[in-house]
């Protein structure tokens, strides 16, 4: 799954997939690639 755009509490930011957290701020696309790789090296 790639990283998608969401909004959190009126703000833009990024998730892996569809159903991860929604990040948002400096870094949100970074934070949301992360937990990407942390899903699938489990």
């Amino acid at each position: 799954m790639p990283v998608k755009r969401c909004t959190s509490r009126g703000k833009p930011g990024y998730k892996w997939g569809d159903k991860g957290k929604c990040y948002t701020g400096p870094g949100a696309r970074a934070k949301a690639a992360k937990q990407g790789r942390a899903i699938k090296a489990n």
